[in-house]
């Protein structure tokens, strides 16, 4: 039995021209198949340097409807970020096309980065989208994950989590390490006070010490594996025999140590990037 369906057409010279909101129109088609309703950017030719492609673009940029309030950014086919609302992924895939199918494009410099609590997507000064903390419960994770789904979509290597998290705190490598014993804390302590008067939240990546500055950045790496985490101390422990170390929840998985639960660790410390 055949379903209604409907493909969206929008064009990018409405997007780009001083109309308030883009132009949408409808072209509704029968389908033996059920397939979500899609956004589908035509490829136009603009005066000047504000949108310029080939008939063949090298990278297809596409808004998928996952849902009423959720629309996926696809790259090449690929799923990459989303965003809440239509217009601002209607601008984001807009700006995503004119970046990637420029003939200087390099994806090596599509990078995370933290500003105010905001969890940023760029490629060089250009902001490609925005998580916010509020939204999410480990946005570093989520930033690590669309920045890497871009990068994957335009042939460059993925970053590390590591990597990923320095380049978004802006951090380097000090000389001090530390090495102890690490365990983690969990649903006990969900929502709880922590020390640094903030609410646990056991799947983001902080941790417990029983003396370091709050807000000390420490690539924690599981000597058993080789896996490592970057985390944010924001709670003082653990008071228990010779650990040194009490990691969220989400940290443990990361280094693989969430059901063995006490495992040896290096952790460096890490300081503000001169780069900064």
């Amino acid at each position: 039995m055949s379903t209604l369906s409907a493909i969206w057409a929008i064009s990018l010279s409405s997007l780009i021209s001083s109309a308030p909101s883009p132009m949408i129109s409808n072209e509704f088609v029968n389908q033996k198949n059920n397939y979500d309703p899609r956004l589908i950017y035509q490829q136009k030719d603009f005066v000047g340097s504000i949108y310029s492609t080939s008939i063949n673009p090298r990278y297809v940029i596409e808004v998928h409807a996952n849902s009423a309030n959720e629309w996926m950014i696809i790259v090449n086919r690929q799923p990459t970020f989303w965003f809440k609302d239509l217009p601002d992924a209607a601008i984001a895939t807009a700006k995503l096309a004119m970046i990637m199918n420029a003939p200087d494009f390099d994806p090596q410099y599509i990078e995370p980065m933290v500003i105010n609590n905001e969890y940023i997507g760029k490629y060089k000064d250009a902001v490609l989208f925005k998580i916010s903390k509020s939204e999410v419960v480990n946005p570093s994770l989520n930033l690590t994950q669309w920045i890497n789904n871009l990068r994957v979509a335009a042939g460059a290597e993925p970053l590390t989590l590591v990597e990923s998290q320095k380049q978004m705190y802006r951090l380097a490598t000090s000389g001090e390490q530390i090495d102890g014993i690490a365990s983690w804390y969990g649903p006990y302590f969900q929502g709880r006070q922590t020390a640094s008067g903030e609410q646990f939240e056991q799947q983001d990546f902080t941790a417990a010490h029983p003396s370091l500055p709050f807000d000390t950045y420490l690539k924690v790496t599981n000597q058993k594996n080789g896996r490592s985490v970057v985390v944010r101390i924001n709670d003082r422990g653990p008071y228990v025999g010779e650990r040194n170390l009490d990691l969220s929840h989400a940290a443990a998985i990361a280094l693989n140590s969430d059901e063995v639960g006490v495992v040896p660790i290096t952790a460096t410390v890490l300081i503000p990037s001169s780069t900064n």
